[in-house]
Formats: C-alpha cells, structure tokens, sequence
C-alpha cells in the first residue's frame, strides 16, 4: 500500500468509528457508507424509516432503552 492508500484508509476506518461509536440515528448515507465498509453492521442497527426524523436507522451500538426511557420521562415531567 501506498503511503496515500493507507492515508485514505485511515480516513474511511475513522469515520465509521465516529458515525458507528457516537450516532444514535444514521441517514441512508452513512447506513450505506457503513454497510460497504463493513457488512455486519446489519447486526447492530434498525431501520425505522419515518418513524425518526432524525435517521433511517437506529444504531443499536449506541442506543439504549435505558437512555431512551430517561428521556420520555424527562419530558413527561418538564424537566
């Protein structure tokens, strides 16, 4: 490999690591740029389409029912 390979990537593995270690929710693009750099994303994610304005799918990496029902009820009281 190049030295400009490597570089590159370098780069790619980066960026899965950030969207598949910190995103929550993740667009068709990186659902998409994920999935080609390593298919067994299939495993840790949902497809919630719609039903989320903020992603097609639902990292489950990072998602938690824990976290999930905090919020609800962070809501639910005003807080």
């Amino acid at each position: 490999m190049s030295p400009e390979e490597v570089y590159f990537s370098e780069q790619e593995f980066n960026r899965f690591e950030i969207i598949m270690n910190t995103k929550t929710y993740l667009t068709k693009e990186e659902y998409d740029f994920c999935f080609a750099y390593d298919k067994d994303i299939r495993e840790d994610t949902s497809y919630i389409g719609d039903y989320s304005k903020l992603g097609d799918y639902l990292n489950l990496r990072v998602y938690t029912e824990y976290l999930h029902h905090e919020h609800i009820q962070r809501m639910e009281s005003g807080i």
